[in-house]
Parts: structure tokens; C-alpha cells; sequence
């Protein structure tokens, strides 16, 4: 089934190996463009087949190129980002109304725990200060 990413997305996001990940709503329109709701930015996405991109737009005085892209499916996307200051991360989203099931661990990945720090970036690739 075609993607249709028209709707109330929850994007989670990671800057860095962290594993540790933020999320917000983002809300795709029909007409190409997206509101990322916490932060009030918009921008432009973008779908070909189960691709998808989107590109937060310029900021007053702020060249922004923080791009995100990656595979899609009806109610599930996930790829890889790029700030505007450098940084890489990866993401997913997942579609409002989607029933979501994941297995428990028991233990922690060690790799994973020692890299957790405390968030330096928000989805728009800005920095949190």
C-alpha cells in the first residue's frame, strides 16, 4: 500500500549513537508542507514510491538545511538526519493511530547507556540552550 504521510506523525529523533531519543509531533499537509508543532517551524516534504524527504525551511537570518529522509510505509517511517551545524542523527515516526507492540528487555546495552548525554539539538537541528 502507498504511503500517504498526509496526517499527525510522532517523530522521534537521536543526534548521535546516543540511543537515547526526544520526540514531537509533526503534522504532514496535503499541499507539501509540514508543521513541527512543538517548535512552530515549517517546511517542505516530499515522497517518491517508499521514500520520503523533508527540508525544515530557512529561518529569519539562519541558513537551516536540516534534512530528513528515509523509507515509509503506510503508518511507520524511519531514516537518517542532517542539521544545518554538522550533526547526524536517525529518526522514526510513527502515524497517529497506529498500534505499536515492542518486546521488553531485560537488560541494558552497555554501548548504548554509556553514550546517553543530554540532548544538544532539537528536530529542527537547532540548538537547545
Amino acid at each position: 500500500m502507498d504511503l500517504n504521510p498526509v496526517g499527525l506523525w510522532t517523530l522521534h529523533f537521536d543526534w548521535g549513537p546516543k540511543g537515547a531519543y526526544n520526540w514531537t509531533p509533526l503534522y504532514f499537509n496535503f499541499d507539501g508542507t509540514f508543521a513541527y508543532l512543538a517548535g512552530a517551524n515549517e517546511g517542505t516534504w516530499a515522497q517518491v514510491d517508499d521514500l520520503i524527504v523533508w527540508r525544515f525551511k530557512r529561518l529569519l537570518n539562519q541558513e537551516n538545511n536540516t534534512v530528513y529522509s528515509g523509507n515509509a510505509t503506510r503508518n511507520f517511517m524511519s531514516g537518517i538526519m542532517f542539521s544545518f551545524q554538522g550533526e547526524k542523527g536517525h529518526w522514526y515516526a510513527v502515524k497517529k493511530g497506529t498500534r505499536v507492540f515492542s518486546q521488553e528487555e531485560n537488560e541494558s546495552i552497555p554501548y548504548l547507556v554509556d553514550r546517553e548525554s543530554k540532548q544538544k539539538l532539537d528536530a529542527s537541528g537547532r540548538k537547545i540552550i
